[in-house]
């Protein structure tokens, strides 16, 4: 089944001029399909506005993030399940990269291994990779907390695949659950073992 193209259009819509992510993660998602789908799955995805060279600390339009998350959705389905899966895993790889590369000192001198501290940073690592939304996070329990986002444009499923392989890159494992408050605002309840 192909990936929601209205859903799509919906997110793309709120966009605001200077939303950017950085290359790094773009790379990150062409790696994925790289490795399910080979040189003909990556052809198939360089099409259009996705039709050039990214450098990993260059930043891009947000708008070619989302039609590439969107068009890996279709790419990977078979491989990887249907839309969200796919998120979900466009997600963990992007952190699992971000983790060794910028994001390292996030990952290795603030949070020396804390899930708390970790995700207390949120808003300082995401502002790292992304130049739009605000991340507040609450602590709701020893191995657990709530992350609100705002005026974040991806889908949940890559946030939770974000979230999760965080929680893996640390040596955890954990779960996160994303409750849309809109198509924007989602809170993501995180726990961990």
């Amino acid at each position: 089944m192909p990936s929601d193209k209205a859903e799509l259009a919906a997110r793309i819509a709120i966009l605001q001029s200077g939303d950017s992510i950085r290359g790094l993660i773009f790379k990150s998602v062409f790696g994925l399909v790289q490795q399910h789908a080979g040189a003909i799955g990556m052809e198939q995805l360089r099409v259009g506005e996705l039709n050039h060279d990214y450098a990993e600390l260059r930043s891009y339009p947000a708008r070619e993030f989302l039609t590439l998350l969107y068009n890996t959705a279709d790419l990977l389905e078979g491989a990887l399940g249907a839309q969200d899966a796919v998120f979900h895993a466009c997600g963990e790889v992007s952190i699992t990269r971000y983790s060794t590369g910028p994001g390292m000192l996030v990952f290795g001198i603030i949070s020396r291994g804390d899930p708390q501290k970790l995700f207390a940073g949120a808003q300082m690592a995401y502002s790292a990779a992304v130049s739009y939304g605000n991340r507040e996070y609450l602590t709701t329990g020893p191995k657990s907390g709530t992350l609100r986002m705002r005026r974040d444009m991806m889908p949940p499923a890559y946030h939770v695949g974000i979230l999760t392989g965080s929680l893996k890159v640390l040596g955890l494992t954990g779960k996160a659950t994303a409750k849309p408050q809109g198509i924007d605002r989602v809170d993501y309840d995180i726990e961990w073992t």
